[in-house]
């Protein structure tokens, strides 16, 4: 009797996991523009000795924080992009997602060399790969079937 390993690959659900990775990565472009408009509006306090009432909330920590937020997303998708292993996937998505003027994806397979097929299959394959390699927090991107034993 041959008994059939179930891998975690071929448990992953590879749509899921794709379309996890591209909400994220679709969040780039907008979430380094906001990284960047906080460099323009984040100045210090004026201090000008008038008396203030006591107030709980820092608006400039608050400034900077939220600047951490997103220049952290940025930094981490492209330390994850970096991180994916193959040269065409990386190319993938650094053209889709991360430069500043969106590629077509006619142009992305002209310079692939690829046919719509072949595109389509190795933007899937980039996606999953970049899921799996982001870290697990503050989210799990990688998405797996569960099977119902009989």
């Amino acid at each position: 009797m041959m008994r059939v390993v179930q891998t975690y690959w071929r448990r992953l659900d590879h749509e899921a996991t794709a379309a996890n990775a591209e909400l994220v990565l679709m969040d780039y472009r907008h979430r380094k523009q906001k990284s960047k408009r906080n460099e323009i509006t984040l100045q210090s306090t004026a201090i000008d000795g008038m008396p203030r009432s006591p107030s709980t909330e820092n608006s400039q920590e608050n400034k900077m924080l939220k600047y951490l937020d997103d220049w952290d997303f940025v930094a981490q998708c492209d330390r994850a992009i970096e991180a994916v292993e193959n040269d065409e996937s990386r190319a993938i998505l650094k053209l889709l997602y991360t430069t500043d003027c969106p590629v077509k994806v006619q142009t992305i397979m002209d310079r692939l060399g690829m046919e719509t097929t072949a595109y389509y299959h190795a933007k899937e394959d980039a996606l999953i790969a970049f899921a799996e390699v982001w870290p697990p927090s503050p989210s799990e991107l990688l998405v797996y079937r569960t099977e119902k034993r009989a």
